[in-house]
């Protein structure tokens, strides 16, 4: 809906070896790439990937093309998308790639871009590749011939270097021996790396759906399903609970209850834990406005972005935030990368959590998130969103919720659908409102819902 035909709101996604995550689209990229000078012949490219099945094939496809540009390339296989953006500066890499579509099911996949500082492309570098991916008049461009042609190295240290540096991050002294901890690990990119830094750490850790065969990534597990993640807490009598996604950017918790503790609550806790030292904390559209109001309350300002963690991270750059997330749990955290890293948040609150000697059911008590409600309203064209019917129905609901709730209407990134939120303190109307501002768009455009 934002008029792209590749990119989405993280990178290029969709299903693999369907246009456009097909072998030919990774020749199309990287000649893309070297022709918006993001990088040149002689230069050096990271790749990684997650554990779907189709990594191979896209791997070896990237492999394959950036060295016919004359790139040499640098294969990490398979590590967590915050590895990628961490080793463009610690391998001094002009770029890295992530083959990954996070945490959709196993059948699809895509690539998200880091440029040497471990940053997102911008919207506008986007647009530019894009353009240039889709004019056939490229496809033969570029090419290298004879001692140029580009090679691959196998970089077989890289999820070393990405452990030490969470290592150098954390020292809990011996107090962990007490606590124990299921995780979910999504069969995806932590389901091994991470119960052992945990073990190492002290913690008594039960793993669950850590045994990746390419395709139950993300399959009922995983921090879009943290009902399991609940279920297993109590099961186990586990202290804390972590769900990461299957190329581990986001992560949710549990405490001890077995009660969800979202993106949301994450940044509140790491904003206590910070003594709300930071004059502004980073957030989407989409962070509940009871996040808002108790980080105001203690004196700290909530600035909000589009949805998508690379937008939090170019607003972080250029602020002093030092904390941003989303409800779904990508964190950031300035200090230690320019992306979300699930490993390393959940260390972060677990850290607060053992030093202060607090439960996570009293840290996930901090504030009452809003009551809220969502729904999707499929569109052909988004112009429906101007249109009177819509716009008087749209203030009618705004009206209603007052300054204790809030209305987004928002298109999505990935599909042609207009997404409604709403959430409130106290309306039980949510549903209701929802649903009418939605036959309302139906009306005006004979559209479906979904």
């Amino acid at each position: 809906m934002s008029g792209r035909k590749l990119f989405g709101t993280d990178g290029i996604r969709g299903v693999a070896n369907a246009y456009p995550i097909t072998a030919e689209m990774c020749l199309k990229l990287a000649k893309g790439m070297e022709a918006c000078n993001i990088l040149k012949a002689g230069d050096f490219v990271i790749v990684g990937r997650d554990t779907r099945i189709s990594g191979d094939m896209l791997e070896h496809a990237l492999a394959a093309a950036f060295c016919s540009c004359g790139i040499r390339v640098g294969l990490l296989g398979i590590v967590p998308t915050p590895a990628v953006s961490i080793l463009c500066r610690k391998l001094s890499a002009v770029a890295g790639i992530m083959i990954s579509a996070s945490h959709n099911p196993f059948g699809d996949n895509g690539v998200k871009i880091f440029n040497s500082s471990g940053c997102k492309l911008t919207d506008l570098q986007e647009a530019e590749l894009e353009k240039i991916m889709l004019d056939d008049a490229f496809s033969s461009q570029f090419m290298i011939t004879g001692s140029r042609v580009g090679r691959t190295q196998c970089e077989e240290h890289s999820l070393g270097l990405y452990l030490n540096k969470i290592r150098e991050s954390f020292s809990f002294k011996n107090q962990t021996s007490s606590m124990r901890m299921v995780l979910d690990l999504a069969n995806g990119v932590f389901s091994s790396i991470a119960p052992e830094l945990l073990r190492e750490y002290g913690f008594d850790v039960v793993s669950m759906h850590d045994s990746p065969d390419g395709i139950n990534i993300n399959h009922d597990c995983g921090a879009t399903n943290p009902q399991t993640l609940s279920r297993g807490v109590i099961e186990y009598q586990a202290q804390v609970g972590l769900a990461f996604d299957g190329d581990g950017d986001r992560v949710l918790l549990a405490d001890e209850n077995g009660n969800t503790i979202d993106g949301d609550h994450i940044l509140a806790i790491l904003a206590q834990s910070e003594n709300f030292q930071c004059p502004e904390l980073v957030s989407t559209l989409m962070s509940n406005l009871a996040l808002e109001k108790y980080l105001a309350s203690h004196g700290v300002k909530l600035a909000r972005t589009a949805v998508g963690d690379r937008y939090i991270s170019e607003y972080m750059q250029q602020s002093e935030a030092t904390l941003g997330g989303e409800p779904s749990g990508h964190i950031i955290v300035k200090s230690h990368a320019l992306t979300g890293d699930g490993l390393f948040a959940a260390l972060k609150v677990l850290e607060y959590a053992i030093n202060s000697g607090k439960k996570l059911s009293e840290l996930n008590n901090l504030f009452r998130s809003y009551s809220s409600f969502s729904k999707n309203v499929a569109v052909s064209d988004k112009a429906v969103i101007n249109d009177q019917k819509v716009i008087k129905e749209t203030e009618k609901i705004r009206t209603a919720l007052g300054n204790v709730g809030r209305l987004i209407l928002r298109f999505s990134g990935t599909e042609p659908v207009i997404r409604l939120y709403l959430e409130s303190e106290n309306s039980s109307e949510l549903k209701c409102m929802a649903e009418s501002l939605a036959a309302t768009i139906e009306n005006v455009q004979g559209c479906v819902t979904t």
